[in-house]
């Protein structure tokens, strides 16, 4: 398996598929297996040369136990990593909830870098910063996996898309997600101005159960953005309902070009 190295960290990623380059990027504490076991893999590699990362902290990555080790700036330097190793001048990316923030600060930090955005379950708009006391994921962490596995299957009981995805997210690095945590809680937010700079053509989405309006609020800030809401999912549904996700995606790609650039 390949690895990308950021600043002596090893970013482990997987190449599927040909055509314009196309970045998936999971969210918190997923590993990159994830988008083939939701079908996207299928469904793009015949279109779309696609490029699947663990996040740092996640699957096969390095997993730092330091908070200040996971800045977005760190992370968009991971990105930034795969795309050099592989000789990408620029790429789509989407990215769902956690990769979803990233692909905000992706069109700030690296924005000539960045074909198009397409963001699922994430507003840059979270109250940040922020103390960690009381957040249920990294109680649920410091119980080890199990403890963060039985918060999410109490808040969304059909969140495993597979048997192996539930066995990853036990295999994973607690230690590692809690740094991961602290150093998102601490982050600050966005500002508007930040967002209302951000120039690429974008497709942002959430489930309507999953708090919408802020991801609606940030489409309209920005100058070339448009917003899907998907009539009752959960945070969890809207990334395993690749059927109700994929024709928004794929006309939303075609209508951006095979290699965009951001607009002005």
């Amino acid at each position: 398996m390949p690895y990308a190295a950021n600043d002596g960290v090893r970013i482990r990623y997987e190449v599927a598929g040909s055509g314009p380059p196309l970045v998936l990027h999971i969210g918190f504490a997923g590993w990159l297996e994830n988008w083939v076991d939701a079908g996207y893999v299928a469904a793009l590699r015949d279109a779309y040369r696609l490029i699947l990362l663990d996040p740092r902290g996640q699957g096969r990555s390095d997993g730092p136990h330091d908070p200040a080790a996971y800045s977005m700036l760190h992370r968009a330097g991971d990105v930034l990593a795969v795309l050099d190793t592989e000789g990408i001048e620029r790429a789509h990316f989407w990215g769902y909830s956690m990769g979803g923030h990233l692909g905000y600060a992706l069109g700030r930090l690296i924005s000539d870098r960045v074909a198009s955005l397409i963001l699922g379950g994430a507003a840059p708009f979270g109250g940040n910063p922020r103390p960690p006391d009381g957040d249920a994921m990294i109680a649920g962490l410091r119980q080890g996996m199990a403890g963060l596995v039985a918060v999410w299957e109490a808040e969304f009981p059909d969140c495993w898309l597979s048997p192996g995805e539930r066995e990853r997210t036990l295999a994973s690095d607690a230690e590692a997600l809690i740094a991961a945590r602290l150093a998102r809680l601490a982050e600050p937010d966005l500002t508007k101005g930040d967002v209302a700079a951000i120039p690429h053509a974008a497709l942002l989405y959430a489930g309507t159960l999953d708090e919408p309006d802020p991801v609606a609020r940030a489409a309209r800030l920005m100058p070339n953005a448009a917003f899907v809401a998907l009539e009752g999912l959960d945070h969890a549904q809207a990334f395993e309902r690749g059927d109700l996700v994929l024709p928004r995606v794929l006309e939303f790609l075609a209508r951006a070009g095979p290699n965009s650039a951001p607009r002005s």
